[in-house]
């Protein structure tokens, strides 16, 4: 007997859509034939109910009409998925390992609906030091780390977390224009990193890498952070290049999981 039924109070159209929403807290996409299956609905029941949630902003349809994303009600939603105790001793090997290497700020970083929250971090071994800020938050666009994470949206779900044009500007070189962040972001798409040159604020240059997460809702970067007078875009590279590869062998050993741009 299926969940719920014979259950005299169940409504059949509502406990399809709630039982859709729990299917998205841990992917990204589903599709009609995705909700089929995993309900026993039928195709037209699954299309009737995606389209119900997609007016209510649940989900939204993807630009190729193959699917439907997370919505921008579900985006906005906090959640402790990101900040889950366990991975912190895992990622804390990781910062351990590029703060070694690069002898750089390096921290780890989530995203909560349109800002950035830096989870945990080590120092550089440098006296011109940035510090790490654990339990900061700022706007995601203007950060290497923020624009690393809102990548992993599609241009839909970014439109909806992010306040209208002009965006915040926290720092004289923060993006204000949402095409022009759309660029960046493809550019990350297409890097595999990002990066930010001051736009958080005055001095500050840094780079974001993917370091663990399979989802939406605990994706989290790997950042190294260093101050201007370091921070040339070839520099930047160099730091990428190696803490790229830093990750990808902790990946192997199974401690960490980053996961790729479509």
């Amino acid at each position: 007997m299926g969940d719920n039924e014979g259950n005299p109070y169940r409504l059949g159209g509502l406990d399809l859509g709630l039982r859709v929403i729990s299917m998205l807290s841990t992917r990204d996409r589903v599709s009609i034939g995705d909700v089929a299956r995993a309900t026993g609905a039928s195709r037209a029941a699954a299309y009737r109910c995606l389209r119900t949630l997609e007016g209510r902003g649940f989900v939204t349809l993807s630009s190729t009409g193959r699917g439907y994303f997370v919505g921008p009600q579900l985006l906005g939603i906090s959640t402790d998925a990101v900040l889950e105790p366990r991975a912190r001793p895992r990622h804390r090997e990781v910062l351990a390992d590029v703060r070694q290497s690069t002898g750089e700020s390096v921290h780890t970083a989530v995203l909560i609906g349109a800002r950035v929250l830096v989870v945990d971090g080590r120092r550089s071994v440098h006296a011109d030091d940035i510090g790490v800020r654990i339990g900061m938050t700022a706007w995601a666009h203007a950060l290497a780390a923020g624009k690393l994470l809102l990548a992993a949206y599609n241009d839909e779900q970014v439109a909806s977390v992010l306040p209208p044009d002009p965006l915040p500007q926290p720092g004289a070189s923060t993006i204000r224009a949402a095409a022009d962040l759309r660029v960046a972001l493809e550019d990350t798409r297409r890097r595999g990193w990002a990066l930010a040159m001051q736009e958080s604020e005055p001095g500050v240059c840094s780079i974001a890498v993917p370091l663990d997460g399979s989802h939406w809702r605990d994706r989290a970067a790997l950042v190294v952070s260093v101050p201007a007078a370091r921070g040339s875009r070839a520099r930047l590279e160099e730091l990428a290049t190696a803490t790229r590869s830093i990750v990808a062998a902790h990946a192997k050993r199974g401690t960490v999981r980053p996961w790729r741009f479509r």
